[in-house]
């Protein structure tokens, strides 16, 4: 069948020749109907004719394709390098310097030349490290702790060498810091700054930080203990409530295991967090003593006797009716409360009349009723005594005192002289002091603050003159002024 061409149009061949694979692609512009035709035209006049005869040169290159590597090709890690890498491969790091761990490994190996390891020898390593550039730090940790000189070089150190180190591998980009707290005020620790324990580091590098941890935890003890020590001697000397107050409570040390950063899926956690705890030790303080030292002594300053042990002894002489005693409280706190008397004393019979005056004008009275070898006595602050005697010049005597809660006993010796009238008595004992039935009562009150807490007729912003009497005088007992009372309402 013949082809049928258009008018005008210039014959092409039915097949044309495809161009090179090294030819320029060919114009797509869209031009006019002349020049189409004329680039049509110019093709077929270049264009080789179709069964032209040309020598063989090869068969064409075929076209190239991106190369993708493969797993073969991947960098080699033996399986122990893999878990020494927590299963992960890292990004490959400079070669570990011969000649460094050449050094290294002189100075942690023993031998003839070097049959024990010493401090020289793990500073000479420490130094030899130091040299090692920074990218290449890592990969030379790793290789010593394959060849069993990390474990060796850790063990061998104190706890300033284990810091130089770990000090040394921070600054080389291998450890990274756990920031620490503040310290507080009268030398109160803060948060030891330890070294994150990543589980992809070499074990004896995690073994050194965990070690370095326990070095920081157990002087962080030292230093809480030296804070209950200075805030138990500030207690001490706080001349009033007001400057009890000012001193704020005793501060808990808040120092646990969660601040080593291990986390639960670490396979070394346990180890490290029980190797943590049995090395921090105990402080010789306690938080309780701390307490109980601000009781006392908010006791003392409130013009009352701590409670607890103490002894006490009693010096008193009389000649007719004339009285003269001096008595001496010692806490088992360290506390001292001395009292001088004098007065008048008679006596009629078995009983015995005995009106004694202290120095701030505080007057006593005591009865006393003696029958044979054991005499019984009571005074107008509450104190019965009881007294046996054991012998010409020596009485035994238990007393109780319900008002001050007082239980105790001793031993008295007792001398007279019956030309002159006089008598002179010395007194020792000893006893237990504990809550009087006034304190006892106000400790379960819910609306009675403690020494370091806050009233609450401060928050609705009531003044110290619209407190009723009796809240006023609660609020006096614990120290508080109207000056202190203003300026607490202002914060």
């Amino acid at each position: 069948m013949s082809r049928i061409d258009a008018p005008g149009s210039s014959p092409l061949p039915p097949d044309p020749t495809l161009p090179e694979p090294d030819a320029p692609a060919p114009d797509l512009r869209v031009g006019t109907t002349a020049s189409r035709r004329t680039s049509v035209s110019e093709s077929s006049a270049s264009a080789p004719a179709r069964n032209e005869l040309r020598p063989y040169d090869g068969p064409s290159a075929p076209p190239t394709a991106p190369r993708v590597p493969t797993h073969a090709e991947g960098p080699a890690v033996s399986a122990r390098e893999l878990a020494a890498l927590g299963g992960r491969l890292r990004a490959p790091s400079a070669p570990v310097p011969e000649d460094r761990y050449a050094s290294v490994r002189a100075h942690l190996t023993r031998g003839l030349s070097n049959p024990f390891l010493t401090d020289s020898d793990v500073k000479a390593a420490h130094a030899a490290l130091g040299a090692v550039p920074r990218d290449a730090y890592l990969a030379t940790l790793e290789r010593m702790d394959r060849d069993g000189l990390l474990s060796t070089y850790v063990s061998r150190m104190d706890a300033p060498s284990r810091q130089a180190f770990l000090e040394q591998a921070a600054s080389k980009g291998v450890l990274s810091r756990r920031p620490g707290g503040t310290e507080g005020p009268l030398g109160m620790p803060g948060r030891p700054e330890t070294f994150v324990n990543d589980p992809k580091l070499p074990a004896a590098l995690r073994d050194a930080v965990n070690a370095h941890a326990t070095d920081m935890g157990r002087a962080t003890v030292v230093a809480y203990d030296a804070y209950l020590a200075c805030y138990g001697d500030a207690v001490a000397q706080a001349g009033s409530l007001q400057a009890l107050r000012a001193l704020g409570p005793p501060r808990p040390l808040d120092l646990r295991e969660t601040s080593l950063g291990l986390s639960w899926s670490d396979p070394q956690r346990e180890r490290y967090e029980s190797e943590w705890k049995a090395g921090l030790g105990r402080p010789r303080h306690s938080l309780v003593q701390a307490y109980e030292a601000v009781t006392a002594r908010a006791q003392v300053l409130s013009g009352q006797r701590p409670a607890g042990a103490f002894v006490s002894a009693e010096v008193s002489a009389s000649l007719e009716l004339l009285h003269f005693k001096s008595e001496t409280h010692v806490s088992a706190r360290g506390t001292t409360d001395r009292e001088t008397q004098a007065g008048v004393a008679t006596k009629a019979g078995p009983l015995g009349l005995e009106v004694m005056t202290d120095a701030h004008g505080k007057t006593e009275a005591q009865l006393q009723v003696e029958l044979g070898i054991a005499s019984v006595s009571r005074d107008s602050e509450g104190k019965v005594e009881l007294s046996l005697g054991a012998g010409s010049h020596a009485r035994a005597q238990a007393s109780l005192n319900p008002r001050t809660a007082e239980f105790g006993g001793g031993v008295s010796l007792e001398v007279s002289d019956k030309a002159s009238q006089g008598h002179a008595t010395l007194k020792l004992g000893y006893g237990l002091r504990g809550l009087t039935p006034e304190r006892a009562a106000l400790a379960v009150r819910g609306d009675v603050p403690g020494l370091f807490s806050r009233p609450q007729d401060l928050d609705p912003g009531v003044s110290w003159d619209a407190l009723p009497a009796e809240r006023r005088a609660l609020y006096e007992r614990q120290g508080w002024t109207r000056e202190e009372w203003a300026q607490a309402a202002r914060r």
